[in-house]
C-alpha cells in the first residue's frame, strides 16, 4: 500500500514537473513569430480494481496538444495572399507611374504642347531659321521622351521577371522543406504524441508560401499535409514539386516543372507579377507605340506634301521606319539639317515658295485634331494613359488596404487561439508548483509512514 503511494506521488512529480517544463517552454516563446503555444494534456491513471473496490492510480502526462484553429489558419493565409496580391499591383503600377513623371515639365504631355507650339511659330515665320532649329529640336524631344519611356518599361519588365524568377525559386524551397518537415512529422509522432514544434515549423513555411501564392491546405489524419496551387499539388505528404516559369508566345506562364499542367490563377505575389508581365506593362508599351506610330504616320503624311528651302519635296520628318515608341527618330534628312523642314506647299511648278505656311499650319492643328490611327488627338490619347493608370492604382490601392484590414483581422483572430497569454501561463505554472510540491509532501507522508512500521519491528 505504501508503495502505491510511493508510485503515485512519484508519477504525480514527475507529471506536474514535465507540465512545468511546457509552460516554460510558451513562456519562453511568448515572443516568437508563428508559435502555437501547448498545453499538457494530463490524465487519470489506470485504476486498480481490488477486493476493496477500485483505488486511484494518480495521474501522467499523455500528450502535448497545440492549440491551433485550422479554419483561422486557412482564412488568414488566403487573405495574406489576396493583400500579398494586391500590394505587390499596386507597387509595380505606382513605378510605372513614376516613369510617366505627369504632371511635370519634364514630362511627355510638355513636350508635345511645346512640339506643337513650334510648329505654330514656324507658321508664323515660315521662313524663319530660328523657327526650324526649333521644330527639330522640340521633335527630337518628342522622339527621346518615347524612346526613354520605352526603355524604362523594358528595364521595369525585365526587373520584374527576376523578381517573378526568385519568387518562384522560394516557393520550391518552402515546398520541399515542407515536405521535409511532413516526413519529420510522421516519424516524430508513430509511436504517439504530437510534434508541436515541427508543426510550428511547417505552419510558418506555409505562411510564408501563401505570400507568394494562394494555397489550400489539406491535412490528412496521420499528421502530413497536401498542398494545392490553383490546380497543382505541389506538396503530396513527404513528395514536393516545383514550379516554373516559361513563356508562351507573349505571355508569362507559370507551370509544373516537367509537366504539361499550368498554373492559370496562382495569386499571391506571383499572380500579381504574372499579371503585370502579361497585361499592365504589355497594355503601357502597346500605347506608347500606337501613339508613336501614329505622329508619324500623321506628320510623315503631311510633311512629304511640302517643299522645304532646299527645294525638295516629299521628306519625312520623322524616320518612316522607326514606328514604336523604342525607335521613333527624325529622318535623316532632318537630323542632318533644319532646312529640310518645310513649312508651305510648293507653287504651280513644283518650286519653294517663301512665305508659304499652309503644311506648318495644319500640323500645328494636331495639338486637338483626332489622329486616325488613335481617333483622338495625341495629347488626348497620352492623357488617357496616364488616367487609366491612374484609376488602375486607386483601385489597386482599394483592394491592398481592403486586402491588409482582413489579413490583419484574421490574423488577430488567429492570434487569439495560438498566442501566449503570459498571465496565464504564469498562473499555470503556479498550479503545477503547487501540485508538485503537494506530491512531494506526499512522499515525505509516505516515507514517515515507513518509518513508523519500522520503528514496531
Amino acid at each position: 500500500m505504501i508503495g502505491s503511494i510511493l508510485s503515485i506521488a512519484a508519477g504525480a512529480m514527475t507529471a506536474h514537473q514535465k507540465a512545468a517544463q511546457v509552460t516554460s517552454h510558451n513562456i519562453a516563446n511568448a515572443a516568437t513569430e508563428g508559435y502555437s503555444r501547448q498545453r499538457p494534456l494530463l490524465v487519470t491513471a489506470p485504476s486498480l480494481h481490488t477486493a476493496y473496490g477500485s483505488l486511484g492510480g494518480g495521474v501522467f502526462l499523455a500528450d502535448v496538444s497545440r492549440l491551433h484553429d485550422a479554419f483561422a489558419d486557412a482564412a488568414f493565409r488566403r487573405n495574406t495572399a489576396s493583400a500579398s496580391e494586391a500590394g505587390t499591383r499596386y507597387d509595380v503600377l505606382g513605378r510605372i507611374e513614376q516613369l510617366y513623371g505627369e504632371p511635370s515639365e519634364a514630362g511627355l504631355a510638355t513636350a508635345l504642347d511645346a512640339f506643337w507650339s513650334a510648329w505654330s511659330d514656324l507658321a508664323t515665320m515660315p521662313d524663319g531659321v530660328a523657327e526650324r532649329s526649333a521644330v527639330r529640336y522640340r521633335g527630337e524631344a518628342v522622339a527621346l521622351h518615347l524612346n526613354r519611356l520605352a526603355s524604362d518599361l523594358v528595364d521595369l519588365r525585365l526587373d520584374t521577371e527576376g523578381r517573378l524568377s526568385d519568387a518562384v525559386a522560394r516557393v520550391n524551397q518552402l515546398v520541399r522543406q515542407i515536405a521535409d518537415l511532413n516526413r519529420d512529422i510522421l516519424a516524430a509522432e508513430a509511436a504517439g504524441g504530437t510534434a508541436s514544434d515541427l508543426r510550428d515549423a511547417r505552419g510558418r513555411a506555409l505562411d510564408e508560401l501563401a505570400e507568394l501564392v494562394d494555397i489550400q491546405v489539406i491535412e490528412h489524419e496521420r499528421g502530413d499535409i497536401s498542398v494545392i496551387v490553383d490546380n497543382a499539388t505541389v506538396v503530396d505528404g513527404p513528395l514536393s514539386g516545383a514550379l516554373e516559369v516559361r513563356t508562351v508566345g507573349a505571355d508569362v506562364v507559370l507551370a509544373v516543372a516537367g509537366g504539361v499542367t499550368t498554373v492559370p490563377r496562382p495569386g499571391g505575389r506571383i499572380g500579381a507579377l504574372v499579371g503585370v508581365l502579361n497585361e499592365d506593362i504589355p497594355s503601357q508599351m502597346a500605347q506608347l507605340d500606337a501613339l508613336a506610330a501614329a505622329l508619324v504616320e500623321e506628320i510623315n503624311a503631311l510633311h512629304r506634301a511640302g517643299t522645304n528651302p532646299a527645294g525638295a519635296t516629299g521628306v519625312d520628318f520623322f524616320d518612316p521606319a522607326g514606328v514604336t515608341a523604342s525607335s521613333i527618330r527624325l529622318s535623316a534628312a532632318v537630323d542632318a539639317d533644319s532646312r529640310q523642314i518645310a513649312a508651305g506647299s510648293p507653287d504651280g511648278s513644283g518650286n519653294y515658295q517663301a512665305g508659304a505656311n499652309d503644311i506648318a499650319l495644319q500640323i500645328a492643328a494636331l495639338r486637338d485634331k483626332p489622329l486616325s490611327a488613335l481617333g483622338v488627338s495625341a495629347n488626348a490619347h497620352y492623357d488617357r494613359m496616364v488616367v487609366d493608370l491612374g484609376a488602375r492604382i486607386a483601385s489597386s490601392a482599394a483592394a491592398a488596404d481592403a486586402a491588409d484590414t482582413l489579413a490583419a483581422s484574421a490574423s488577430v483572430r488567429r492570434e487569439s487561439i495560438r498566442g501566449v497569454s503570459l498571465e496565464e501561463e504564469l498562473v499555470m505554472l503556479m498550479r503545477h508548483q503547487s501540485a508538485y510540491t503537494a506530491a512531494a509532501r506526499v512522499v515525505s507522508v509516505a516515507d514517515e509512514m515507513i518509518q513508523a512500521v519500522l520503528s514496531l519491528r
